[in-house]
């Protein structure tokens, strides 16, 4: 079986993996057995995932890969694509109570991967807990048909779609660098994550009630924090607002990576506004600039972008894509990205945490993903080094609205490589 790629992963080297890793801390010791078998049954559901990267002339394709999912003991993060990997793209590791999924966000993303960890995780806890009855409402059993939505490997129509944008996604030519933050993949050592959690009914009642959205009032928390950091700062701080395009392709369902980034660009003037006025102002330029309309200029850059790199040499299509991912999502001065609700299904009950983790190569030096789980309305920040200015002054900022919040103890995280086949 062979698969064409997103042309996203010729953006990918040395400099750049754009790997993703999601944590799944359970209630009891992970049963290394249990989890070989359940992976084994859980990927036969999935086999767009099951591949490997190889080079044919002056372009990649994805071939069907016969040898199990690795999987290893310690939570070290292994290199995507390499022999490590025996050539996955995915791949596991587990530590005491952890499970962490690891993948190429070159392939997918979030929305992604998770009906197949649902479906890992149902396996394994079935096996363990044989006479349990589990509630599998949306979740993908093994032997289940896979919709062709969901499966196909180029889920875009061959020409641009003709589209009545609101408003565009303009992004200033200048922005604030976190001077403060290495480079790059100098400090990977010190990549640190902060993790915050807020009762979730505090978090919504405060954000429904300043106009605004989960996603736009952390955005605005953390333009404050970075503001009242930096008061000499006089360029717009951007947040990019990663954001889903499925609904505007019609492809609810597939497993490939279809994220753009939404810039909200917060200028000098916003400095001494109310958290009110900076919700209602984000809110507003995510209305905007997150329509449907406005989202199917993503399909069409897809489309474009497949044109112009069809005829270029693999060197060139590498300078090419990397040039326009990190026009894209690498020009902002922080990340936001809202999971929403972790689905967990009916497996709650062994799932004591939840923990997303992103290469933040691309961004200015700070993500920040956010989600509900259980009760709790969970912050994850992530930086590039351990400096603990930003999360305190975040949190300080809650505490001035009346939200309580729970800091957790910071961790340091690692992210896997990505090789590419000679």
């Amino acid at each position: 079986m062979e698969y064409r790629v997103n042309n996203l992963i010729y953006a990918a080297g040395k400099d750049l993996h754009n790997t993703i890793r999601t944590i799944f801390e359970m209630t009891e010791p992970v049963n290394a057995d249990a989890l070989r078998e359940a992976v084994d049954l859980a990927i036969t559901r999935y086999p767009y995932f099951s591949v490997k990267l190889v080079r044919r002339g002056e372009e990649y394709v994805m071939i069907h890969n016969d040898t199990p999912l690795p999987i290893t003991s310690g939570g070290k993060a292994i290199p995507l694509g390499g022999s490590e990997s025996a050539g996955h793209l995915l791949a596991l590791t587990y530590d005491k109570n952890r499970i962490s999924v690891d993948s190429s966000h070159f392939i997918t993303d979030g929305n992604g991967i998770f009906p197949f960890i649902k479906t890992l995780l149902y396996c394994y806890l079935h096996i363990l807990h044989p006479d349990e009855e589990f509630d599998t409402a949306g979740i993908n059993l093994p032997g289940s048909d896979i919709p062709s939505d969901e499966a196909d490997d180029y889920p875009f129509p061959d020409e641009p779609i003709e589209t009545t944008p609101l408003g565009m996604r303009y992004c200033p030519i200048e922005v604030f660098k976190l001077g403060d933050q290495p480079e790059g993949y100098t400090s990977r050592d010190k990549w640190t994550s902060f993790r915050i959690k807020v009762k979730q009914k505090d978090m919504m009642k405060f954000a429904s009630s300043v106009d605004g959205s989960p996603a736009t009032f952390i955005a605005s928390v953390m333009y404050r924090a970075i503001s009242d950091i930096h008061p000499e700062c006089e360029l717009p701080i951007v947040c990019g607002m990663q954001h889903q395009y499925r609904k505007a392709l019609g492809k609810l369902r597939s497993h490939l990576c279809h994220v753009n980034i939404v810039p909200i660009p917060y200028t000098s003037r916003m400095r001494n506004r109310d958290i009110e006025l900076l919700n209602t102002m984000a809110r507003g330029t995510i209305i905007v600039r997150a329509d449907d309309d406005n989202d199917v200029l993503s399909v069409n850059e897809h489309i474009e972008n497949e044109k112009k790199i069809k005829n270029l040499t693999l060197v060139e299509k590498h300078e090419y894509m990397k040039k326009f991912l990190l026009n894209g999502i690498g020009r902002n001065t922080f990340e936001v990205s809202y999971t929403g609700r972790v689905p967990f299904s009916g497996l709650d009950k062994y799932i004591s945490d939840f923990i997303p983790i992103i290469d933040i190569r691309l961004s200015g030096g700070i993500s920040i993903e956010i989600f509900t789980a259980g009760e709790n309305f969970c912050i994850n920040i992530m930086q590039r080094n351990d400096d603990r200015r930003y999360t305190d002054r975040f949190a300080a900022i809650l505490a001035e609205n009346g939200i309580e919040c729970i800091s957790e103890p910071p961790e340091h995280f690692e992210i896997n490589d990505f090789v590419l086949p000679e």
